[in-house]
């Protein structure tokens, strides 16, 4: 068929060559096989990691009075931590950890949403409201203002209150805490 099969044997020997070649770059720029998963180490769960998280920043963010922070700048999902709320009420063994939990849902839902960066604040007590209508003050068109702006406040407050208190309610209701009194 071929007169001559020199130009076919190096055709045959260029291409396997090149093969060759194709195939130890490949081997050499191949990511590295996976590594097996490290064993467990025993630790503290993922539930109790997120009360520890919480507990910490809560207590960090020191709050002061009666205020609302939004969920935003809790350092798990609020979810999250209501989930590991009642699996720690599910888990506890004694009452001191069980009245840990119940401060810990009193805690978790002064966070709701839509608050915004600022935290709101019950600014004025309805004692001191009717104390400074009482108290005749000389400047009456900026006390006139300032209380107009403090309703405004109070009303936002009180609207995002009464979803909090309804959220802890439902909470105790599911895991059947008795309501009573901070």
């Amino acid at each position: 068929m071929f007169v001559d099969s020199t130009p076919f044997i190096i055709a045959l020997v260029v291409t396997f060559c090149i093969l060759i070649c194709v195939t130890i770059w490949n081997n050499i720029n191949a990511p590295p096989p996976p590594k097996k998963a490290l064993p467990i180490e025993p630790g503290p769960s993922r539930t109790r990691e997120i009360l520890a998280r919480f507990s910490e920043f809560y207590t960090n963010l020191n709050p002061e009075g009666e205020m609302i922070f939004d969920t935003g700048i809790l350092p798990d999902p609020k979810q999250h931590i209501v989930h590991a709320l009642y699996v720690g009420f599910d888990e506890s063994e004694d009452e001191d950890e069980r009245s840990a939990i119940e401060r810990g849902l009193r805690a978790i839902v002064t966070f709701q949403e839509r608050v915004g960066e600022e935290p709101l604040i019950r600014n004025v007590s309805e004692t001191e409201k009717i104390l400074g209508e009482i108290t005749p003050n000389s400047n009456n068109e900026t006390q006139h203002n300032v209380q107009q702006i403090d309703l405004e406040d109070d009303e936002e407050f009180n609207k995002i209150a009464i979803l909090r208190d309804q959220e802890l309610e439902l909470h105790f209701q599911h895991l059947k805490i008795e309501i009573g009194e901070e």
